[in-house]
């Protein structure tokens, strides 16, 4: 490689480093207060006894929860062997690896307040979509009776097994983190923020790189065949490429914004600042064995009909 382009690419870590450095550390912070208060098992427990409400405030433990599509599942999994209904479920699944504190964070600073609002919308707006169209077709029939695949294993005391166990029982590798009790809970949230600035560090610096590869090698001519027009397809190309990504929500700003510095348009943009976190085959996979093939079908229509049309959507209003 030139010497001249590595200089260039270096350039482009170093300037997203400086601009979204402590903005990340803000981010994580965010991740060590909310574990070290609890707030999002509260907000899970109180969906345990929602009732008809159990759809709007899954969506609010998503929006509260810094977890990606794959982290979410001890949390899914732990409720679906209480017996939470599945629409709750489901809206759970797809606003939680889209939106938390931390992205929502990054996102205003990586991509600016405009990306990181629209995505604080749209991942309300898939969430309160994928619950209710769950709701609606139990109602009808089509995901009536039992669409949980998982089989509930308890200890010798006769409590519930970890999600971790249950998980493993039907070939689901589920991420498992131990937690060391402190002396203060002071001591706990900067442990927290610890943990999510190791995890989710070395993956947005992966794609602070990529970002630069993309700004630096790749010609705009390539971006702008695929997702540079004003028009359908570009979204619905936008939608395709999200779906085998293994990416989650943070290290997704930096390659996005590579993406619009080459020429996205910004509804193919937004498509895949949404359906590239949530329907990453990863996660699919683990829902696979979770649930019923009737749900994974809804949950992935879902997921991608509508980032598609907020993509449309948003080309239409701008």
């Amino acid at each position: 490689m030139p010497e001249s382009l590595l200089l260039r690419m270096l350039q482009v870590v170093w300037m997203e480093i400086t601009k979204m450095w402590w903005f990340f550390l803000l981010a994580c912070l965010l991740v060590g207060i909310i574990k070290g208060y609890k707030l999002d098992l509260k907000i899970r427990d109180a969906l345990r006894r929602s009732g008809a409400w159990g759809v709007v405030l899954a969506v609010g433990i998503g929006l509260v929860s810094p977890l990606c599509a794959c982290g979410i599942l001890p949390v899914a999994i732990s409720l679906a062997m209480v017996g939470t209904p599945l629409a709750p479920l489901i809206a759970l699944l797809v606003a939680s690896p889209v939106m938390g504190p931390d992205a929502f964070v990054l996102t205003w600073r990586g991509l600016g307040s405009d990306w990181a609002l629209l995505k604080l919308g749209g991942a309300t707006i898939l969430g309160l979509s994928a619950g209710f169209i769950t709701l609606l077709l139990e109602k009808q029939g089509y995901l009536a009776g039992n669409q949980v695949r998982l089989k509930p294993i308890y200890n010798p005391d006769g409590t519930l097994a970890p999600a971790r166990m249950i998980g493993a029982a039907a070939g689901i590798r589920v991420k498992n983190m131990i937690i060391v009790p402190r002396d203060s809970r002071l001591h706990f949230i900067l442990d927290r923020t610890l943990d999510a600035a190791q995890f989710t560090g070395k993956f947005l610096l992966l794609a602070i790189v990529l970002e630069a590869i993309i700004v630096t090698l790749v010609p705009p001519s390539w971006i702008l065949g695929l997702v540079g027009a004003d028009n359908l397809g570009s979204v619905v190309i936008a939608a395709l490429i999200g779906l085998p990504m293994p990416v989650n929500q943070i290290p997704l700003i930096p390659i996005l914004a590579g993406l619009l510095h080459r020429g996205m348009d910004h509804g193919a943009a937004l498509t895949l600042l949404l359906a590239g976190p949530v329907s990453s085959i990863p996660a699919t996979v683990a829902l696979y064995g979770m649930f019923r093939p009737r749900v994974v079908i809804v949950f992935l229509t879902v997921s991608l009909g509508v980032s598609i049309l907020l993509g449309w959507l948003y080309q239409l209003l701008t």
